[in-house]
């Protein structure tokens, strides 16, 4: 009996320290901060998206084309001022990725769309967070594939096997057998 309280303390004390560790606290990620700062400083509501998860969870485990991974956050009721949104949005998007991330595409149109991408290696992945601007909408979305399953996908798009392809295969023509035929040769 003293043995099993011995036991549960230990393991009660155990929890407690693991739920202190860095894992349980761990520093938001860029994507994170990027939801943060159009929440806070745009005054941003997020839009749920229905079978969001059940989409992530079928990605994970099938890996179409090679994404290992993707997060969608969408948003309405921005309120900025068209102005300084550009200025605003650039300074905020240096401060919050790393330099092992690579600004990628930077558009910002005459209506006033905005549209930033960074990407990063990691390891045989490629990480890309792509956030969107148009008027008063956002979007935030971050992907993580394997460039290679993603080459070998766009060469035979198949999924569990099935084609995507939708262009017929080409008929090849059976070659035509080589008859022999007696030569005319006489003895």
């Amino acid at each position: 009996m003293l043995m099993k309280k011995k036991l549960l303390t230990i393991l009660a004390l155990s929890l407690f320290v693991f739920s202190l560790s860095p894992a349980a606290t761990a520093k938001p990620t860029e994507y994170d901060l990027v939801i943060r700062h159009l929440k806070t400083k745009y005054k941003a509501k997020k839009v749920g998206v229905p079978f969001m998860s059940l989409a992530r969870l079928v990605v994970a485990v099938a890996r179409p084309a090679g994404v290992k991974s993707f997060k969608i956050t969408l948003f309405n009721g921005l309120q900025f001022s068209r102005e300084t949104l550009d200025r605003e949005m650039q300074a905020a998007l240096r401060e919050t990725f790393s330099p092992e991330w690579i600004p990628i595409l930077r558009v910002r149109s005459r209506e006033g769309q905005q549209v930033y991408m960074y990407m990063r290696e990691s390891g045989n992945d490629v990480k890309i967070t792509l956030v969107t601007i148009d008027k008063e909408d956002a979007a935030v979305i971050r992907a993580t594939f394997n460039p290679d399953k993603l080459i070998d996908f766009m060469n035979n798009p198949k999924i569990f096997g099935i084609s995507l392809d939708d262009s017929k295969p080409e008929k090849k023509e059976d070659p035509k057998p080589i008859e022999n035929k007696p030569s005319n040769t006489n003895p």
